[in-house]
């Protein structure tokens, strides 16, 4: 961010909007990719381009045979000329799967930093592009999906609800609020040693016996509900067609949260560091 819009002197831009992309980004975002492709095999990228993201048949990738092998030059002209015109979630759609065909190297962190100077509303956390507030929200993501051993249904439920709700083209807020519900459920079968309870039985428990204020397992009951369904928790809401990213971004935050407030009440030795 420049002195200027940090300063209030001029406006900022719309970046913050999660719906759009403006053209400061796009083009940040894609001088980032072309650095990146330097170092890569260009017709190996091209390849998985055609195959896997536009599902293409790869004997259409246009191709230039020279004495000193093949030029991938016109493939990777097309695929710029297809990244300046497609919408603005297909940008995003885009990175991550040039993140997915090289997940340790530098893109992704290269990505996030220009996501940061633009004040973006979205950020790259392990490897998907999500809506983020604040690094107080990426750090309580970060912690929740790093939990292992005994812990890791945990882990695995709120990446599952990250993965429903990142997703551009066809997000799922109703699942991506079932697996984040998931995981508190999880955790506090853990810390409980109950893993046939229902929700409202496990805050009980953590009530009687680990102290849990009753105000606080008062309005977790009531924000949550709970069925002894064998399916797992099922909360009213999810049965809305209305469902927004607003509230699936906020079960998940606030899940997110209490499952990592619940690990501090429980150090256990089978737990992987």
């Amino acid at each position: 961010m420049l002195f200027s819009e940090r300063n209030g002197h001029s406006p900022l831009s719309s970046n913050l909007q999660p719906n759009s992309i403006s053209t400061a980004v796009r083009n940040s975002l894609w001088n980032e990719v072309t650095e990146w492709i330097d170092t890569q095999d260009l017709g190996g990228v091209c390849y998985l381009i055609w195959k896997n993201f536009f599902k293409t048949p790869t004997d259409t990738m246009p191709l230039i045979e020279r004495y000193a092998g093949v030029s991938y030059n016109n493939a990777w002209a097309q695929v710029r000329e297809y990244y300046f015109s497609c919408p603005w979630h297909k940008v995003y759609s885009f990175i991550e799967f040039l993140i997915s065909t090289d997940p340790y190297g530098p893109l992704a962190q290269k990505i996030n930093a220009i996501l940061i100077e633009e004040v973006s509303a979205y950020r790259i956390f392990n490897n998907h592009f999500i809506q983020i507030t604040d690094q107080h929200e990426l750090s309580a993501l970060s912690e929740g999906v790093s939990y292992k051993g005994i812990f890791s249904p945990v882990s695995q439920h709120i990446q599952s609800s990250i993965d429903l709700l990142s997703s551009r083209e066809n997000p799922d807020y109703r699942n991506s609020i079932k697996e984040a519900i998931s995981a508190v459920e999880a955790m506090g079968k853990i810390i409980t040693n109950q893993p046939n309870a229902t929700l409202g039985e496990i805050l009980k428990t953590l009530e009687s016996k680990h102290k849990l204020h009753e105000a606080l397992k008062k309005g977790y009951m009531n924000l949550y509900g709970y069925t002894n369904d064998a399916n797992g928790i099922r909360h009213g809401l999810m049965e809305e067609s209305n469902l927004t990213q607003a509230d699936a971004k906020y079960f998940l935050l606030s899940c997110t949260s209490f499952v990592n407030y619940l690990k501090t009440f429980i150090a256990s030795p089978k737990e992987e560091k």
